[in-house]
């Protein structure tokens, strides 16, 4: 006789073929029903809340007064809500927004009455390497899961690649599997199963001890109010024990049973059950780009910027912050950031994306700026202080908006401490008081009205290369009436189409390809940045060429080239292709059509003195329909893996399709990426850095294609060749065609030696957290060239420096890129009285050792994500 675990719960999509409000309005009928349930009925055991705390945020916004009522279920264990605030999309979330996700659900569930400690995961698009380490960082010690694996049995241990695991349960019916429960199991009738024991019998065969578990709702269900006394007629009618129970319940049961499980370890991708749906990588990719560039504003200038004015003294924007990140994170929901919703919902996201930036761009400047007003500065000028976001010194271009400190203009110039102050006749000065060449690159007029009192005032734009500035830490700079000119640089460029620094060579041929050579392998790399274009009849999950397929690219296709920037520390060169596509399918979408479209892409390709990346911004007008348009790089390395960054590690991925695949979805050769792809070979290598640009193809021969656009009008369709089926509603979303002008930003870097060695994630933490300058004032005590913050060894990248959520502490995650075990040690500019290790909740595990006053040392395992609390 088996025990059969019954689990009531509803899969609750706050946003996908209905808009927000929409599902809303059903979820509020929903829980005002499991609440008169819960009231009538006491056998009504337990109903699982999708494991989403903003489920609840979402119901008692419009039932407050439930407040009371809905907070004593959740006490009683008769509600599990959490530990997510929302369900994400692992792969496109990143690995920082997936602890943030579950900080917040933990606040929000201990605010309503107690959090689920259980790793519910059972629709995400496949699962990234580190969440058992993530999910053991906040005491939960299982996982419940249905994409992405291909286990031996039900039951598994899942490990990340620092050892950490957790025992994982695999929905191998789905986790829809006994919705609407009948009490005459004859009548049973889910997919392939007819009866209940047919069921049953599958799942038994699969389990690894005689404990199985029934999933009693689905996607948008409410509970099931008779369920108690199917569950009764069951236990009459068959031989196994039915009882209404917990996820915790079930994973008890079977650590009681000690089963011989196998581990699996790492990222869980395989297809060969459930559909992966690796399209959602590159559906309306300005969501990806706009979640990229709003995380990263808030994780490496607001939070940092914020706490290390708060070690200075000034008050900590909490409140601000968590509000921003609330808006965050519920566009990370699975079905929004993946882009696989209704055209409603992408556009509701986007305000969201545009509230969190503006109150992140805010904390940033005003901070920056609250930092600057306690610098000695003693001379005179107009004073410029530019930050660093990485636990590296950088060099890099940096551009600033001057405003003058008199609104009235006089002729040309401003009128500033009592000079007037000409911005063509200036001088910058560094902090050593050596004069530094700038550029001036736009001007423009800030009006708004005060009480009636006009207030015009010109912002000048400068741009110049700040050199050495230190991690964590910033340089100033002074802008003076007078002074020494600069010298004279020499020019990067050596002639309109070649560009030469201490790194690179960089030519551009006819066609607008690139030839490079990398000085320090005396590798070339030819024919690099060429657009390639396909047809797409797929929809927002999956690509799928039509029948018919037509690739083409720009190679031997002529490009305008032309020098666009020719400064003493950077150069530009402009290039201009027309690109001739077909305009969408043809009308029984088998083929690409024969009308043709012009689509113009311009790219503007930088090098800079001292900067080891080849920087690459490409505008791209998109004009066509139905298409996948990719920028390729040919390597000439024979490969069998690439290597990419994920959240929280470096994962190496086979270049080979797997050949183990079920008949639900067909692999493919496209993966996720965060800030990097790799490849390398015989003591050389190519790795192209973007800026939210997930997805990517390396080929045998060693060609990496990054993913610039892929434009669908379709939702779901069951016609692809690379998908069985539906995956959602069938309709169109005109919009996720992505018609328009966009913007895409990547970086080469040619290397030696293997990536490690190389240090490829400094380049990609330098392109992607660029250096930032602002305005000050001045009139403290701090030096002119700061550090905060300081980390070693180089190998520990930094995921977030904020304030405690709980306490006066300044919090520091870092994780190890490396597979190596080592000593690390944190110096922080202030001497902190206590140090310690905590989980990833911040709660504290262990005290540190603080060496010499300022200096907290601790251990690292290899891929370990270590979080540290220092208090003050």
């Amino acid at each position: 006789m088996a025990k059969v675990i019954v689990v009531s719960h509803t899969h609750w999509d706050r946003e996908w073929y209905l808009p927000f409000e929409k599902f809303r309005y059903q979820l509020v009928r929903l829980v005002d029903k499991l609440l008169t349930i819960l009231r009538k009925d006491k056998r009504y055991r337990h109903f699982l809340l999708d494991g989403q705390a903003v489920l609840a945020e979402d119901y008692l916004e419009i039932r407050p007064e439930n407040e009371a009522r809905f907070r004593e279920e959740v006490a009683k264990g008769r509600i599990g809500i959490g530990p997510w605030y929302t369900m994400p999309d692992e792969f496109l979330a990143g690995g920082e927004a997936i602890v943030r996700n579950l900080l917040m659900g933990h606040k929000l569930g201990r605010k309503l009455g107690g959090v689920m400690k259980i790793g519910y995961l059972p629709d995400p698009f496949g699962h990234v390497a580190q969440m058992p380490q993530i999910l053991r960082g906040f005491g939960i010690d299982c996982a419940f899961l249905a994409r992405g694996v291909d286990p031996l049995q039900t039951e598994f241990y899942w490990e990340a690649p620092d050892g950490s695991r957790v025992l994982t349960h695999w929905f191998a019916a789905g986790y829809c599997n006994a919705s609407l429960l009948p009490p005459e199991p004859e009548k049973f009738a889910r997919g392939p199963f007819r009866g209940l024991n047919s069921l049953l019998d599958f799942l038994l065969a699969k389990a690894s001890t005689d404990t199985i578990l029934l999933m009693n709702g689905c996607d948008h269900m409410g509970p099931q109010d008779d369920l108690p006394q199917a569950l009764e007629a069951l236990n009459q009618k068959l031989g196994h024990n039915f009882v209404h129970g917990t996820l915790r319940e079930f994973a008890s049961r079977v650590r009681q049973c000690n089963p011989k499980l196998e581990t699996i370890r790492g990222e869980l991708r395989k297809v060969r059950f459930a559909p992966l749906l690796p399209g959602v990588l590159s559906s309306r990719i300005y969501l990806k780009q706009r979640n990229h560039a709003v995380q990263t504003l808030l994780t490496a200038y607001a939070e940092p910027v914020a706490a290390f004015a708060w070690s200075i003294g000034e008050e900590y924007p909490a409140a601000f912050l968590e509000w921003a990140w609330r808006l965050v994170l519920k566009n990370h929901f699975h079905d929004s950031i993946c882009g696989s919703s209704v055209d409603q919902v992408h556009r509701e996201m986007m305000p969201r994306f545009d509230r969190a930036e503006q109150i992140a761009e805010e904390i940033t400047e005003d901070y920056l700026k609250r930092i600057g007003r306690q610098i000695a500065i003693k001379d005179e000028g107009i004073p410029l202080l530019v930050f660093n976001p990485t636990p590296y010194r950088q060099t890099g271009k940096v551009r600033v908006w001057v405003e003058p400190r008199k609104e009235v203009p006089r002729g040309k110039g401003r009128k500033v401490g009592g000079e007037d102050f000409d911005l063509e006749k200036s001088t910058l000065f560094d902090s050593k008081g050596n004069s530094i060449p700038f550029q001036i690159d736009g001007r423009r007029l800030f009006s708004y009205d005060i009480l009636n009192g006009a207030k015009h005032i010109e912002r000048i734009g400068l741009t110049f290369v700040a050199k050495d500035i230190p991690p964590f830490g910033y340089r100033v700079y002074l802008l003076r009436t007078s002074g020494p000119k600069p010298p004279q640089g020499s020019s990067l460029l050596r002639g309109e189409r070649k560009m030469e620094n201490e790194f690179y060579e960089v030519e551009v041929n006819d066609d607008g390809t690139l030839t490079v050579l990398d000085k320090e392998s005396g590798v070339v790399y030819r024919n690099l940045g060429y657009f390639e274009d396909s047809g797409d009849a797929g929809d927002e999950y999956d690509y799928s060429p039509p029948d018919s397929q037509e690739v083409l690219n720009t190679q031997g296709l002529p490009a305008e080239i032309e020098v666009a920037e020719d400064e003493p520390d950077w150069a530009t060169i402009r290039i201009h292709r027309l690109f001739h596509l077909p305009k969408g399918l043809s009308p029984d979408r088998r083929a690409r059509a024969r009308e043709k479209v012009t689509c113009e892409i311009t790219s503007y390709v930088t090098l800079q003195r001292g900067v080891r990346r080849i920087e690459i911004r490409t505008v791209v007008d998109n004009r066509a329909r139905d298409h996948r348009l990719r920028v390729a790089f040919p390597t000439g390395i024979h490969t069998e893996e690439s290597i990419a960054e994920s959240a929280f590690a470096v994962v190496r991925r086979p270049v080979a399709l797997p050949q183990d695949f079920g008949p639900v979805e067909s692999p493919a050769p496209t993966h996720p990426q965060e800030r990097f792809v790799a490849v390398e070979g015989k003591g050389q290598g190519l790795a192209i850095i973007n800026k939210g640009l997930p997805e990517y193809e390396v080929t045998e021969d060693g060609i990496i294609y990054l993913t610039l656009l892929r434009c669908i009008g379709w939702l779901s369709r069951d016609d692809l060749k690379t998908r069985r089926g539906h995956a959602g509603l069938a309709c169109r979303v005109p919009e996720a065609q992505c018609l328009g002008q966009y913007t895409f930003e990547y970086a080469l870097v040619p290397y030696a030696g293997s990536w490690l060695q190389a240090g490829i994630w400094k380049e990609a933490e330098a392109f992607t957290r660029p250096l930032r300058a602002t305005r000050i004032e001045g009139g403290g005590n701090l030096p002119l060239v700061h550090s905060f913050l300081e980390i070693e060894p180089e190998e520990l990248l930094v995921s977030a420096v904020k304030k405690a959520e709980d306490d006066e502490a300044l919090v520091v995650r870092l994780w190890n890129i490396s597979t190596r075990q080592f000593k690390g040690s944190l110096t922080f500019h202030r001497c902190p009285t206590k140090a310690f290790e905590t989980d990833l909740n911040e709660g504290e595990k262990a005290p540190l050792e603080i060496e010499g006053g300022d200096k907290v040392g601790f251990q690292v395992r290899g891929c370990e994500i270590k979080t540290l609390k220092l208090v003050f």
